[in-house]
């Protein structure tokens, strides 16, 4: 998906490499990390080694040039206690079906004041909370980003 919105939006991927021991490289951070990245992405836990990690360290290092953190916890979710706000974690994703429920749904938890800034992907249903005839407005988070009827039967 990201190489997907990269074609979309035009911006660069960058990769950090990993380490003989299964862990995202630090030492290479610096290079690849600057006042131009906006957001860094990262595994809390490698679905392949079983390594989890340093995730205090790499927020760090995002913090220190000015970048939003997302990590992707399906593979730490289900296997050890999980504290979003303690990993200071600006968004945290994971898959329902990495923890034995169903296919199709998944967990975003993101700061308040980043789900207010963004704007929903579709429209319709609950996520609208006035309709004009000069334009519509949001509702609140959550419901903005919940469209039309949900899957009930």
């Amino acid at each position: 998906p990201w190489q997907i919105v990269q074609e979309q939006l035009g911006f660069t991927l960058r990769y950090v490499p990993i380490t003989p021991q299964g862990l995202l490289d630090l030492d290479s951070l610096p290079e690849l990390l600057t006042e131009r990245t906006k957001l860094f992405c990262f595994v809390h836990a490698s679905n392949v080694v079983g390594t989890i990690n340093p995730v205090r360290e790499l927020v760090a290092a995002a913090r220190a040039v000015g970048a939003k953190v997302l990590i992707d916890g399906a593979q730490s979710v289900p296997h050890m206690p999980v504290d979003v706000q303690a990993l200071d974690a600006d968004f945290y994703v994971f898959s329902g079906h990495k923890m034995c429920g169903p296919t199709g749904v998944g967990v975003l938890y993101a700061k308040r004041d980043l789900l207010e800034a963004m704007p929903p992907f579709m429209g319709g249903g609950d996520m609208i909370r006035e309709v004009k005839m000069t334009g519509s407005k949001w509702n609140a988070v959550p419901y903005k980003f919940e469209a039309g009827t949900p899957a009930i039967a």
